[in-house]
């Protein structure tokens, strides 16, 4: 029996379309019965199948589609979270992903830890900061999936979305609570808990999905003006929160960085800076003599730099001594002080790296505290502990070096914070890592104490080895006629006898020109005015005799653990004028 015998069936079903009149025409039933309400029964069947599979598919569509925008809504959630975390951070309270990086900082093993610092060199904590962000954004984004999904639990996403805070607040007190202060991160764990949940909340009712006919009859706002909307709020937020945070910090600060002279100065101690010489003025991409204290080098272990009132601070002079005894900050500005111009140089420097300044520095020479103090005859080392837990030690003989200073001021103004406010350790011809910063103790110990990272396999006695680096020419490329070749050398308190430069890749050298260094423990700048026979690439080296006679090695040995050794290299082309 024909189809067209009975056109009603199409009348009754206009929705159905040719596929189902396909079905119905497939029907056996209607084929062997000629009752219209057969034929019905069976389209009927057939459309509640085909229905099925639709509602199926757009349920499946649908979830996939609040599932995509809850990870959107909840990874905004938590960036605006972070983002109030950060504001609180600036004045003056703990940014709780940098307490979670701090936390993980310390408990990283040293056989893990040292790589990484080789690796990376100073990206090694941003990383890690950028990591743990990464993991927080990635919870709020689950959390807003799970908060899209009705069948969730209200416990599960709060969980997920509170576990970053949490974790936080439990591993820093932990691990690092001599870094972090307890109601510094509770408060602004709490803070951004709080952000996130509300966002969280705004932004699900926001962008949540709407029924087709729902959305006929009662227009929703637009899921993505809203989300735009609130990521360019967000964005201009973090703009102005980056902006405003120096400034705030700035006039939270009353004593650090202000300029300051010393009060009583010893006798014959004043730093005389001698007057440039005129054949290195105007070296483009030479190093100044003095490095300006916003340029000047700073690795430390704490991602949390500690903020200390100088009105609370104390220094303690203790341990095997008689006579042991505490300064304010008051007291030590009190006391004869001495001028030092010195240069710093971190043990993870590589060869020709800027991990290297220079500055005047002013303090008290350690000698005097001890001496008041009085070691005990069994005296071995001076254990010396950061104001954050960082400790280090020096041999006792080191500490009662004239030259070893508690410095207060550098470069005439009061420590910045990075470089150890209210008081840092100088310590001559050793690297960076033992000139221990916001020092507050001082405790003369009588076995040999291994500090932080003397215990991750780094050398006790960190000598300053004789180093070389090339700052000029800064370009690859260069014209016929003279290149001038200018750079820095360093060996510690050995000072710099003399530079040599190779142009052909060490098969010749020539003696540099060298600048009077500014004091027997600065960096020596030097120059090497070069006429190159011909155009073409050339390999050109350096190397430095010390004060003692000994040459630079040319061994290349990587910073860890006693630091890099090399000559510094580099090629330059020489291109027809």
């Amino acid at each position: 029996m024909a189809l067209d015998t009975y056109p009603s069936v199409m009348m009754i079903h206009p929705a159905l379309g040719t596929r189902n009149a396909g079905a119905i025409r497939r029907c056996p039933r209607s084929e062997r019965h000629g009752e219209r309400g057969k034929i019905l029964r069976c389209d009927r069947g057939a459309e509640r199948g085909h229905l099925r599979r639709i509602v199926t598919e757009v349920g499946r569509f649908t979830a996939d589609a609040r599932a995509r925008t809850g990870l959107l809504v909840g990874g905004l959630a938590m960036f605006f979270a972070i983002l109030v975390a950060y504001l609180a951070s600036l004045i003056g309270f703990t940014f709780a992903p940098d307490a979670l990086a701090q936390a993980i900082i310390e408990v990283l093993p040293g056989a893990i830890a040292v790589p990484l610092i080789e690796l990376l060199q100073f990206w090694a904590k941003r990383l890690l900061v950028a990591g743990v962000l990464i993991g927080f954004v990635a919870c709020g984004a689950f959390a807003g999936a799970f908060a899209a999904d009705p069948r969730r639990r209200d416990r599960t996403v709060l969980a997920v979305g509170l576990a970053p805070w949490i974790v936080t607040l439990v591993l820093s007190q932990l691990f690092a609570g001599s870094k972090v202060d307890l109601p510094s991160i509770l408060l602004t764990g709490s803070v951004g808990a709080v952000a996130f949940l509300l966002a969280l909340h705004f932004l699900s009712g926001a962008a949540a999905y709407q029924p087709l006919e729902e959305r006929v009859a009662e227009p929703s706002p637009s899921r993505r003006r809203v989300l735009l909307g609130a990521a360019a709020f967000a964005a201009a937020l973090a703009v102005a929160s980056v902006g405003l945070g120096s400034t705030v910090r700035a006039s939270l600060r009353k004593t650090e960085g202000v300029r300051a002279a010393v009060r009583r100065l010893r006798p014959g101690s004043q730093a005389v800076v001698p007057p440039e010489t005129p054949a290195f003025t105007g070296i483009a991409n030479l190093s100044p003599r003095i490095t300006d204290n916003a340029s000047f080098y700073t690795i430390d272990t704490a991602l949390i730099k500690p903020t200390v009132d100088a009105t609370k601070w104390r220094l303690d002079i203790s341990g095997a001594v008689e006579s042991p005894f505490s300064l304010t900050y008051d007291q030590l500005l009190d006391l004869e002080a001495v001028e030092q111009l010195k240069t710093l140089e971190c043990i993870s420097n590589n060869v020709g790296g800027d991990l290297i300044s220079t500055a005047l520095f002013s303090g008290v020479p350690l000698r005097d505290l001890l001496l008041r103090a009085t070691p005990r005859s069994d005296a071995f080392k001076v254990k010396l502990t950061s104001v954050d837990g960082y400790t280090d030690s020096i041999r006792i003989d080191k500490a009662l070096d004239p030259d070893t200073v508690v410095a207060y001021l550098m470069n005439g103004y009061a420590l910045p914070e990075d470089h150890g406010f209210p008081a840092r350790l100088l310590v001559p011809n050793i690297y960076g890592m033992k000139n221990v910063k916001w020092l507050r103790t001082i405790e003369v110990v009588t076995s040999d104490y291994q500090g932080y990272w003397m215990q991750r396999g780094w050398s006790d006695s960190a000598i300053i080895n004789t180093n070389t680096r090339i700052d000029t020419p800064a370009a690859l490329r260069s014209k016929d006629g003279i290149v001038t070749l200018a750079g820095v050398a360093f060996a510690g308190a050995r000072g710099i006898r003399g530079v040599e430069v190779s142009t052909d890749g060490g098969g010749s050298w020539q003696a540099a020109t060298l600048e009077a260094p500014l004091g027997p423990l600065t960096w020596v700048r030097w120059k090497l005015d070069w006429t190159p026979s011909k155009s073409g690439k050339f390999r050109v080296l350096a190397r430095s005799t010390d004060g003692t006679g000994a040459l630079e090695t040319a061994i290349r040995r990587e910073p860890f653990p006693s630091g890099a050794t090399g000559y510094v290299s580099f090629e330059v082309s020489v291109q027809p004028g």
